[in-house]
């Protein structure tokens, strides 16, 4: 049987999940490098265009501009993007391979189906945590924790608060239903897109403090205000120990280094990192400082004695201002 070699690469379909795009972001790529494999992460092209809202295809809209009968979009939401990995290798296959449907096992031996098999599995899971990556680099760049999130429902059954007489189990009263109107999804704009391409081709990740971040943010829309607690002051302790870290002599001695990361988290705030910061961030910190411990304070309450009884939302939701306004301190 004749032979043939191939080039080839992997293809997955994602569900990235709450991304909107501006719509010149149609057909907009990624190309970077993950895992020694050459990864491509495609939106819909234009050949995918709807002409009318909602629907299920691979972009959809609501919001539109209406001219001359023609409904115009204001922005895609996209709900599949397609991730290629490149195979280094070159394959060598019966070379009617491309004249048939896949996995045409009359043609492929047994040898080749198990080797393209393995080669699938392989890329594969490189896709999963490529679009990881990818979803975690776009949360990051464009400040938006619920890109990629899952949709999650509450127990509530869409019934309303009735008041009903007992024992005559006759109703009396019903509470007025409150609805809450979900505005359009933050668009992701091509400045925002170039910003996260340029990213993952130098290979910056997003700093662990940065996804403890998100998660905090995603925590504190579903009132789960103990675990977005504790993802905020782990943040900012990440934040300032690597801050401290990272701006330590080259020379300096390796048991005062371990003293450093050793050193309580209020030291670090308090005596190490303002040695740090230019005036103007000395400042920003200072207005920050007494939220930043009152996080702390949380934090132990909860991991320490196992009390939350002093959170609500208001104080959460300082903390997590106080907590985006750290990392965004301009130290270098």
């Amino acid at each position: 049987m004749e032979l043939t070699k191939l080039n080839l690469v992997s293809w997955n379909r994602f569900v990235p999940r709450n991304l909107s795009i501006h719509c010149a972001l149609v057909g907009a790529a990624h190309q970077f490098v993950f895992e020694e494999s050459q990864i491509t992460i495609k939106l819909p092209s234009t050949q995918e265009l709807p002409t009318e809202p909602i629907g299920k295809e691979p972009l959809t809209f609501n919001c539109y501009k209406e001219i001359e009968g023609k409904k115009i979009p204001e922005q895609y939401h996209v709900n599949a993007v397609d991730i290629e990995v490149s195979i280094a290798e070159e394959i060598t296959l019966p070379a009617g391979v491309l004249e048939v449907s896949p996995c045409a096992l009359e043609i492929i031996s047994k040898p080749q189906q198990e080797h393209l098999n393995g080669l699938a599995s392989k890329c594969g899971s490189i896709a999963e945590r490529a679009f990881d990556l990818w979803i975690r680099t776009l949360r990051w760049k464009c400040d938006n924790s619920a890109i990629g999130r899952p949709e999650i429902s509450g127990c509530e059954s869409g019934w309303s608060t009735y008041l009903i007489a007992k024992p005559q189990e006759r109703g009396v009263w019903i509470a007025p239903m409150v609805f809450e109107i979900t505005i359009g999804a933050r668009t992701v704009s091509p400045e925002m897109w170039e910003t996260v391409g340029a990213a993952l081709k130098v290979g910056c990740t997003p700093p662990v403090y940065i996804d403890l971040l998100m998660d905090a943010a995603e925590h504190l829309k579903l009132d789960d205000l103990q675990r977005a607690t504790v993802d905020m002051a782990i943040a900012c302790e990440t934040y300032l120990r690597m801050l401290v870290a990272r701006n330590l002599p080259n020379n300096i001695q390796s048991s005062v280094s371990s003293y450093i990361n050793d050193a309580n988290i209020r030291q670090v705030l308090n005596k190490f990192v303002p040695e740090i910061l230019g005036n103007q961030d000395k400042k920003n910190l200072i207005k920050i400082k007494s939220n930043l411990h009152s996080l702390f304070d949380s934090r132990n309450d909860i991991v320490h004695k196992g009390q939350t009884g002093k959170l609500n939302k208001n104080l959460c939701e300082s903390f997590l201002v106080a907590t985006k306004k750290l990392v965004d301190l301009d130290v270098g």
